[in-house]
């Protein structure tokens, strides 16, 4: 309990001061995390690297390169297809000593890893980022926090046949309202105290977005429950003292990093507002 204390008290300044920046030190910190977090990933499914995997480390690089370069846009799909038809050429190339389970891990935990954490890269980008961009942890961080709280002291209704057995209904609803609660509060903030220049739309997409987010963090954290089960490791990593590794912390924040990003998308699009893709 005092080692993860220490972390969350050392680390959590930093990282948002770099959120808050952005630009090139969230940009860094993303690939260093993704790398990490890729590695752990491919270290519990196959128990130590493989040379195929040396694929998605590079590509990793190179996609995020992309990001800081190109931003959104449909290059996206043109990395993917590269990453996806460079790892079927080593298929070919090495058929007799390339095991196909090691080609399903590699392009697996690209998808998985990095290329759902560029989203917080893309959000961060947009003109109105800087605002946007904490409902990705607000959304994750208080959906884990009030679930717990909620399972505590009302979960009566456990998950049965599920990767987290010990979760509850009462646990994952009281999670979903208090994170949508807590983005209504920030949109409230912001548009009366922190941005003159944000309007009442904000509130609306910031409780929506919440709420969407919320939904899907509890989805994050069971299919990382999923995987640490199927894969036999109690933690990803132990490179956060207390937490875990990269994964185990950021379990939540990878799967609802994309979901801000969509919403956003739909809900700019529905009224009229500017948005780049």
């Amino acid at each position: 309990m005092i080692k993860r204390l220490i972390t969350t008290i050392v680390g959590l300044p930093l990282v948002i001061l770099i959120v808050h920046h952005g630009g090139l030190p969230l940009l860094l910190m993303c690939t260093i995390l993704s790398l990490m977090g890729l590695r752990e990933l491919y270290v519990a499914f196959s128990k130590s690297d493989k040379p195929v995997h040396i694929v998605g480390y590079v590509f990793t690089v190179v996609y995020f390169a992309a990001v800081f370069a190109f931003g959104a846009g449909h290059w996206l799909l043109i990395a993917l297809t590269l990453f996806i038809i460079c790892v079927q050429t080593l298929l070919v190339v090495l058929f007799n000593r390339l095991a196909l389970e090691d080609i399903v891990v590699t392009v697996y935990g690209f998808l998985y890893v990095p290329f759902l954490i560029s989203f917080i890269v893309l959000v961060r980008d947009h003109p109105l980022g800087q605002l946007y961009i904490w409902l990705i942890f607000i959304s994750a961080f208080g959906c884990d926090t009030f679930a717990y709280l909620a399972g505590v002291n009302f979960g009566r209704h456990k998950l049965k046949n599920s990767p987290s057995p010990v979760k509850s209904v009462e646990g994952i609803i009281g999670g979903v309202l208090g994170a949508t609660l807590l983005g209504l509060t920030y949109g409230f903030f912001v548009v009366r105290f922190a941005d003159p220049e944000a309007t009442v739309n904000f509130v609306l997409f910031a409780t929506v977005i919440s709420f969407f987010g919320a939904a899907f963090c509890i989805v994050g954290d069971m299919a990382a429950s999923a995987i640490k089960r199927r894969t036999g490791v109690k933690d990803f990593g132990s490179l956060l003292p207390g937490h875990g590794g990269v994964l185990d912390r950021a379990d939540s924040v990878i799967i609802v990093a994309p979901i801000v990003y969509l919403v956003m998308s739909v809900l700019m699009r529905v009224v009229g507002h500017p948005w780049m893709v």
